[in-house]
């Protein structure tokens, strides 16, 4: 159960990030869903999961897009394994560290990506889509994940403070 409960989970990502993406850009700046699911999946339980759940988002991500396959699989399952190897480094994950670590893995994913998609960039062409194009994704993407991970957090936070009052009768 839990296992279709996370393949349906990444697959309506999938699906969110290729439908939903127009409305979600801001100034021509796309957010990318299925590093958030795989950071955000990292940082709640543990780098195993995150790696699954990196690669099977990254997969159906491949399978869905064009261009070859395997580099989205690599690339999130990487950064799932790294986001859930930050509830190790850190004792309290908060949402100041979500901001930092997804900074850091969207424009990590970011660059591996523009060096694979264009091995002969030069330097201004290269400055000019790090500057312009991956730097605002990964502030949009850390923003998309410190917020989930905020209002997760509060949730789960609100629900485990339930106390149950005794009335008269």
């Amino acid at each position: 159960m839990h296992v279709a409960f996370q393949l349906m989970l990444c697959v309506a990502t999938v699906v969110a990030q290729a439908t939903l993406n127009s409305f979600l850009s801001i100034n021509n700046v796309y957010p990318d869903l299925c590093l958030v699911l795989a950071c955000l999946a990292g940082f709640f339980s543990n780098e195993y999961k995150g790696s699954i759940i990196g690669l099977t988002v990254g997969f159906l991500q491949d399978l869905l897009t064009p261009g070859g396959i395997g580099l989205n699989m690599i690339l999130k399952g990487l950064a799932g394994y790294l986001a859930g190897m930050t509830t190790y480094t850190i004792s309290t994950v908060t949402t100041s560290a979500v901001v930092i670590v997804a900074v850091a893995l969207s424009l990590g994913c970011g660059l591996a990506s523009l060096i694979v998609a264009y091995p002969a960039l030069n330097g201004s062409e290269a400055f000019h889509v790090i500057s312009w194009v991956l730097v605002p994704q990964a502030l949009y993407n850390s923003v998309l994940a410190a917020g989930f991970f905020w209002l997760t957090h509060t949730v789960r936070q609100s629900f485990g403070m339930v106390h149950f009052v005794q009335g008269r009768r």
